[in-house]
């Protein structure tokens, strides 16, 4: 089974698509660019955040029935000057036949350098079938290696969506990034504003809209939590096995390289950090070594959160931005918590 999250390709709903990319953790990445349109300012920028991510990328030239051959011939030499620039390094292969698309789906799991690209209408249907075949070759996520090992870790549960469903109560969207979840399980969820997490319960496990018994890492799902107050619960939360001792930080220091910037990134600055289903507005508090980074420099940062504390991982993928000024690296440090949130783990449970 296949699953497609469609993320907006409008400029104006970029914190949407960041938000998919890095808290649905998706295998790969799929980039439609329209034939009679071509490459637009949108479509490098969702191409640099993909690779950011280090996600294997995939193009599809749609809406192919409304230009002529020449059109079409001209968006591809664009999309090819552009994958093979220094700084991208793809190899691009055009995809005509079944044959295209078998050896194009081998080598773009062997090697992320590989680019695939399609020209089909999904009107007229042209060479979707091709893409079906693509798409029915490329391996899933959860028969790697990397995957096995995160089953064998503790529980943690992402949190990514919120709602009430009547004669259910409050139900939980998101992804299991580790570890394995059955109903009737306990887990803790967190952190509040305080830096609390708080007792729970799983009710019932739906995945595809369909009940399952047990979750495993690397799968999406829905979980019934019951009466549990919905007012609690805050898109970024996690809920974890009570074995963790979750930590929480409101500062953290990230090895970042600036992608784009156009005014000064200095102490002060404040962006939007976004760490898998994390996102909030941060300050920066320090740069060590620097006084300010310009577009390509490298640098340890320290970032303060602004409104409450997060639930971060050591080495997760940090990606920021404020305007055009954008950049990515990796949590390298938690800083110990403000004197108000240093308090041990009974403490910062709560039964509900």
């Amino acid at each position: 089974m296949i699953t497609f999250i469609d993320l907006a390709g409008h400029h104006k709903y970029l914190k949407t698509t960041i938000f998919g990319l890095t808290s649905y953790c998706p295998d790969f990445a799929m980039l439609v660019v329209s034939a009679n349109t071509g490459i637009v300012g949108t479509t490098r920028e969702h191409l640099g955040l993909a690779m950011a991510l280090k996600l294997p990328i995939f193009i599809v030239v749609s809406k192919v029935d409304l230009c002529s051959h020449g059109t079409v011939e001209r968006t591809v030499r664009q999309l090819e000057r552009v994958l093979k620039q220094p700084g991208c390094n793809k190899v691009p292969m055009v995809v005509s036949n079944p044959d295209d698309a078998v050896t194009a789906a081998q080598q773009f799991t062997q090697s992320t350098c590989v680019t695939p690209i399609f020209t089909l209408s999904s009107v007229s249907g042209e060479n979707l079938e091709l893409l079906k075949v693509f798409l029915n070759i490329l391996p899933p996520l959860s028969n790697s290696k990397e995957q096995e090992e995160l089953m064998q870790q503790l529980t943690e549960f992402q949190v990514d969506e919120i709602y009430s469903v009547p004669d259910v109560g409050t139900v939980v969207g998101g992804t299991l990034y580790s570890g394995v979840c059955r109903e009737g399980e306990r887990l803790v969820v967190g952190p509040t504003d305080e830096g609390r997490f708080l007792r729970l319960k799983v009710g019932s496990i739906q995945r595809n809209r369909s009940a399952c018994r047990v979750l495993r890492a690397g799968q999406a799902a829905t979980l019934a939590l019951g009466n549990f107050d919905r007012s609690l619960l805050r898109k970024g939360m996690v809920m974890v096995s009570p074995k963790m001792n979750p930590t929480i930080c409101c500062q953290f220091e990230a090895a970042i390289v600036l992608l784009f910037h156009a005014k000064t990134f200095r102490r002060g600055s404040q962006v939007t950090v976004h760490v898998g289903n994390v996102r909030q507005t941060a300050i920066v508090e320090r740069l060590h070594g620097k006084e300010e980074l310009r577009t390509g420099e490298r640098a340890v940062v320290q970032f303060r959160f602004i409104k409450h504390p997060e639930y971060l991982r050591l080495g997760a993928k940090l990606l920021f931005r404020e305007g055009v000024t954008k950049g990515i690296g990796h949590v390298a440090r938690l800083l110990p918590p403000s004197q108000n949130h240093d308090q041990n783990h009974d403490q910062n449970l709560q039964e509900y």
